[in-house]
């Protein structure tokens, strides 16, 4: 798989046991990435969002920020449990700038002998903050400074040595939102 950056590029290919990081600061587009590129696949995908639509008509009459915690802690504990040989493909959505969780992606895979990849959407903060505000889902400003602080030493990073950000990754694919707008399919074989 590619290491670095690709123009024009309209497919991707993984291996058919391949753990895919779909990273980028809050805003750059991942969701709309998984939804455009996944719909109707039978490639698991991971995210978030989909455990907070879920929850939210039970906890949604108390505010988000209470239940947050529960809603991420949920959400590695099923990546972690799911990251399992011979499961086929999955591709999880995560932010990429906690340590903390890019450690635990990492272990996970290797533990299950499974080839991981990022794809980090590169995307500026302003033009982030501008994809929150779409969505109807806003950041707060110091989490946001945060990521944005965080994300461009991770994707220098990532560009020369994948598995520095996420230990065991084999590669890493840095795309602006207009390059990741241009991929149409993902394909795992």
């Amino acid at each position: 798989m590619h290491t670095g950056t690709v123009e024009g590029v309209r497919e991707l290919r993984y291996a058919v046991d391949a753990v895919v990081v779909l990273a980028g600061i809050p805003g750059a587009g991942k969701s709309t990435f998984l939804r455009r590129v996944f719909a109707g696949s039978p490639v698991r995908v991971y995210d978030s969002a989909h455990l907070r639509e879920r929850w939210m008509p039970v906890l949604g009459a108390l505010p988000y920020a209470l239940w947050r915690p529960l809603v991420h802690l949920m959400y590695y504990v099923t990546l972690l449990r799911s990251m399992r040989r011979g499961h086929g493909p999955m591709v999880i959505h995560d932010c990429a700038t906690r340590p903390w969780a890019r450690r635990l992606i990492g272990w996970r895979a290797r533990r299950a002998g499974l080839p991981l990849h990022l794809i980090l959407l590169d995307v500026p903060g302003d033009v982030a903050r501008s994809g929150q505000w779409a969505r109807g889902r806003v950041v707060r400003r110091r989490s946001m400074e945060t990521h944005c602080r965080r994300w461009p030493d991770l994707v220098a990073t990532a560009r020369s040595d994948p598995g520095s950000v996420v230990p065991g990754a084999v590669s890493a694919l840095v795309l602006t939102r207009g390059e990741a707008n241009r991929v149409q399919h993902v394909r795992f074989a």
